[in-house]
């Protein structure tokens, strides 16, 4: 009789044990699904996570933002913008929009950048800039669609639907490099093409 009463109690908790293991576990595998399924219906415009990126992308915004530098030879760099953006993955750039940059020489003469948009990275100063870029240096002017600011090595790299206009002289190219120390101008091309040349 003891040893009956012995094994119904042990047979008890075996029950017991397996119930609890069967509960737990397929309780949470039930739950993780829903949570999938959750998720995948929540994708909308008014979804709160696009929200939280939003509100992400408010807090890494700043305006009127301005940063300067002087290069190996004196030269001060300035470069401007109403509105930048702080990229989180990688903390030294920043998307600029309405920008203005100027390079002032020791002898004042003065090198200005206008542009809808650029990349600028803190670190070494790179600027990339695009939509509508229009530099001005006394009176010449360089229209393109794209600007490489490389103030660490002296040179600016203008590409694509590249325009110069200097006095009654128009030149299209493809590129356009810059030294922005010898103010020495390359006009290059791409496949071969002509580069126009217009005087007025």
């Amino acid at each position: 009789m003891y040893k009956t009463l012995i094994q119904l109690v042990l047979l008890l908790i075996l029950i017991l044990i397996i119930f609890f293991i069967t509960n737990k576990y397929f309780y949470t595998e039930d739950t993780i699904n829903e949570v999938k399924n959750t998720n995948n219906l929540k994708i909308e415009k008014n979804d709160p996570t696009n929200n939280e990126l939003d509100k992400k992308k408010i807090d890494n915004e700043i305006l009127n933002l301005t940063y300067e530098k002087f290069d190996t030879n004196g030269n001060k760099y300035l470069i401007k913008a109403k509105k930048g953006l702080l990229d989180s993955r990688r903390p030294n750039i920043i998307y600029m929009n309405e920008v203005e940059a100027s390079l002032t020489y020791l002898n004042s003469e003065k090198l200005i950048i206008v542009s809808k948009e650029a990349i600028f990275n803190k670190e070494n100063f790179k600027t990339t800039f695009s939509k509508n870029v229009k530099l001005i240096y006394l009176e010449q002017i360089l229209k393109s669609d794209n600007l490489d600011f490389l103030i660490d090595k002296n040179i600016a790299i203008f590409k694509d639907n590249v325009k110069y206009i200097n006095q009654n002289i128009e030149a299209f190219a493809d590129i356009v490099v810059i030294n922005l120390l010898t103010k020495e101008i390359d006009i290059k091309s791409k496949n071969q093409k002509k580069i126009i040349i217009k005087k007025n």
